[in-house]
């Protein structure tokens, strides 16, 4: 099949260049001009080839040249693992094949050191012929290894070759019994750590088969869709357990995990028709690219070469051409230091060098393939800081074209790199506000958004009426602000939407903001605030308490009562805000949390003083009737804070407290002094009767003879009792009181008579 018929784009991602010799640059490099290769093994640096005769033949990065005798008589085949190569050949006439393990990193006789000699037709089980080893294969753990017959035999190891003579090995396929008797020409071994097993592919010119063993037992064999393969036209890659065979109609890819699942489902991959018009030489997986070297019949009648060979470098996951080139005469590729190399039959060599990805990205731009593109750079190592000028590119050329929903796929993409304010200015019509949502959408998601895009995208759910939207956007939980959410929200008169997102994050504040003042559901403010902690609950109670008093009292008030009850925690002063202008709501609730905590010296202070407020009501509109008990009042008045105490009942004139207090607190002289305010001189004397103070006395007499009547009596029980001194009546001498003078005198001279006839 043609390119044009595989339906794949041709570039020219590689150039093809001589390779010069280093040491005289002018010249082309024919070191390997005389070598004639069977078989070769890319290294770390170098690469190794087998030659049929036994010769294996070294080439290093540098084109230095290295080679020693591996097998005195034939070479068929050679693995490479790290510093450990195996060979397959004979040093003798007859079937008497020999494996061996040669230590790259050591040399004997200038040659690597061989650390391991197996007779492998010996290993067979009973077989009449002995078949010859063609081929060998070794995983890099060293714990596993195969060899291939001629007549399709397989036998594998596991356990480590080179510090154990290997003694049991397992028959994969009995080539007398079972094989197809065909030539084993590929053998690839794959380790499944997470499954405990081993994949071995057995490749023969008709067939593909993996095998799968576990604790050195077959467990499942799978035979592949593939209808066999050339020697040389196989690639496995370990790194991905990824096979790759190049059969003459299709080339098939298979991974090693597809061997466990089912019969139906396992044999099956994935595949091409690449090279299908040709016959294939030589198949080399690289990188991402898959190298097919075919040939075909030469079309020029004057051409002395039958044949002419095609090179074609094909990326299978672009599904396009990266290289394809036909030359005269091909003796091999090969891949050294990870370049491909093309070894011309005349020992010429070449190899392709992959041009820049900038290089190979402006020529897909130039021709607007935007999806090879962005394709090429998510696959390439370096391609990711080529991407949002990709995807923008392509986002612009569908945005002109017309194509919005998917410009927007691609404008997200540039998400982090590209200004949101320019995507977002090419979507602000109406028409395409979708696309808009899409592209804000993912900006949220990412957490690139701001408070402005924010608002953008509520505007946008509003005007689309996508109320889903909304509740997905909330459900979401995206990175966003949303303080400036809610206010959209709430400004679109999405207003349950607005309370999910205020709730889902704790934005009480703005919750019972819209409660109250949206939607005036005072109830359901209530029971958001009855949901609260104590201290966010003793909060907006003092927020909002006054307004709920005043529009659902009853519920309000339960809630009140309900919460005083139970939590010990609620300081009930700092509700008192609530109940300002509302006596009846505030006495009652004071009285409860009192109850609660009869030692709060506040809420007795705030009870006084509701009660004394009442006290002046009555006294003031039911004058001449039956006033109030004043002793409750009194009863209110505690022992912990009566200095407060006593300004309140100064601040209403509330005597029997003001005396309480004072008596409570010893302060007489106080007392009296109120009392002589007040002119109560019955008190007075009463006080000073109680009392027993000579000061007190004195006040009092002075007090009392300001008075122009005054009873005898209480003069005459002054004087018996002793209490004041001859002193006082210098005080009384007063000119104005001549009448108390004369009746005090009197006494007085009774009382000295009385005196000396003691």
């Amino acid at each position: 099949m043609s390119l044009v018929e595989l339906g794949w784009r041709q570039f020219t991602f590689f150039e093809k260049r001589a390779v010069m010799d280093p040491q005289n640059p002018t010249e082309k490099f024919k070191g390997l001009e005389n070598m004639v290769a069977c078989c070769s093994q890319s290294g770390d640096g170098f690469t190794l080839f087998g030659e049929p005769g036994g010769a294996i033949f070294k080439l290093s990065k540098k084109l230095d040249e290295y080679c020693w005798i591996a097998h005195k008589r034939t070479l068929a085949c050679i693995c490479l693992c790290g510093n450990i190569l195996a060979t397959v050949g004979e040093d003798e006439e007859g079937v008497n094949s020999l494996v061996k393990l040669w230590h790259m990193d050591r040399c004997e006789k200038e040659a690597p050191f061989c650390g391991r000699v197996i007779r492998a037709c010996q290993l067979l089980e009973s077989s009449s012929c002995h078949p010859q080893a063609c081929i060998v294969t070794l995983h890099s753990s060293l714990q596993h290894f195969a060899i291939g017959f001629s007549d399709s035999s397989v036998i594998y190891y596991h356990g480590n070759l080179l510090k154990e003579k290997p003694t049991k090995w397992l028959t994969i396929v009995n080539g007398t019994m079972s094989g197809t008797g065909d030539e084993v020409s590929g053998l690839a071994i794959a380790w499944l750590q997470s499954k405990n097993a081993c994949v071995l592919y057995v490749m023969t010119s008709v067939s593909v088969q993996s095998f799968v063993i576990s604790n050195k037992v077959i467990i499942k064999t799978v035979m592949h869709d593939a209808k066999g393969c050339l020697r040389d036209c196989w690639s496995f890659s370990e790194e991905d357990n990824r096979l790759v065979v190049g059969s003459t109609e299709m080339v098939h890819f298979y991974e090693a995990e597809q061997s466990l699942l089912s019969d139906i489902d396992g044999g099956r991959g994935k595949c091409h028709a690449l090279g299908r018009s040709n016959q294939k030489v030589q198949l080399k997986a690289f990188n991402n690219y898959v190298t097919l070297l075919s040939k075909q019949p030469s079309s020029m009648c004057s051409s002395q070469d039958n044949w002419t060979f095609v090179l074609s470098v094909y990326d299978v996951e672009g599904q396009c051409v990266a290289f394809s080139c036909a030359l005269p005469s091909v003796s091999r590729i090969f891949l050294l230091d990870s370049s491909l190399m093309i070894l011309s039959a005349d020992g010429t060599l070449s190899h392709l060098i992959e041009k820049h990805i900038k290089t190979k990205l402006d020529l897909l731009l130039k021709k607007n393939l935007f999806d090879l593109a962005v394709g090429l750079a998510k696959r390439s190592p370096v391609g990711n800081e080529y991407l949002p000028d990709i995807c923008t590119k392509y986002g612009d050329y569908l945005f002109v074209s017309g194509d919005f929903e998917n410009a927007v796929k691609q404008y997200v993409e540039t998400i982090g790199s590209l200004e949101p304010s320019y995507v977002i200015k090419k979507f602000l019509d109406g028409s395409r506000i979708k696309e808009l949502c899409s592209y804000l959408e993912m900006l949220h998601k990412k957490g690139q958004a701001t408070a402005q895009h924010t608002t953008i995208l509520i505007n946008c759910y509003a005007k689309l009426g996508a109320r889903h939207k909304i509740d997905l956007f909330i459900k979401q939980k995206l990175s966003c602000d949303v303080d400036v959410a809610v206010q959209v929200l709430r400004g679109a008169n999405f207003t349950v939407e607005a309370c999910r997102l205020c709730e889902e994050n704790g934005l009480h504040d703005t919750l019972l903001s819209i409660h109250v003042d949206d939607c005036a559901e005072y109830a359901v403010a209530l029971a958001c605030i009855e949901k609260m902690d104590d201290d966010l609950v003793e909060k907006y109670l003092e927020k909002y308490g006054k307004l709920l008093l005043e529009k659902c009292p009853e519920q309000t008030m339960n809630f009140l009562v309900k919460l005083i009850a139970s939590n010990d925690k609620i300081d009930a002063t700092h509700l008192m805000k609530m109940f300002v202008g509302d006596t009846v709501h505030c006495s009652r609730f004071v009285e409860l949390a009192l109850q609660a905590d009869r030692c709060n010296s506040k809420l007795r202070d705030i009870v006084l003083e509701l009660r004394l407020r009442q006290w002046m009501v009555h006294r003031r509109e039911d004058s001449g009737k039956q006033e109030m008990n004043t002793d409750e009042i009194v009863a209110l008045i505690g022992d912990s804070d009566l200095p407060n105490a006593l300004q309140i009942c100064q601040m209403f004139d509330f005597a029997p407290g003001i005396v309480h207090i004072y008596t409570s607190l010893e302060r007489f002289d106080e007392l009296i002094e109120y009392h002589m305010r007040q002119n109560n001189l019955k008190e007075v004397f009463e006080l000073c009767e109680r009392n027993g103070s000579r000061k007190l006395w004195i006040d009092a007499i002075i007090f009392a003879s300001r008075e122009d009547n005054i009873d005898a009596n209480i003069l005459q029980y002054l004087l018996e009792s002793y209490a004041i001194s001859e002193l006082v009546s210098l005080h009384l001498s007063s000119p104005s009181k001549r009448s108390l003078q004369r009746t005090f005198c009197s006494l007085l001279f009774d009382i000295f008579a009385f005196s000396k006839v003691d």
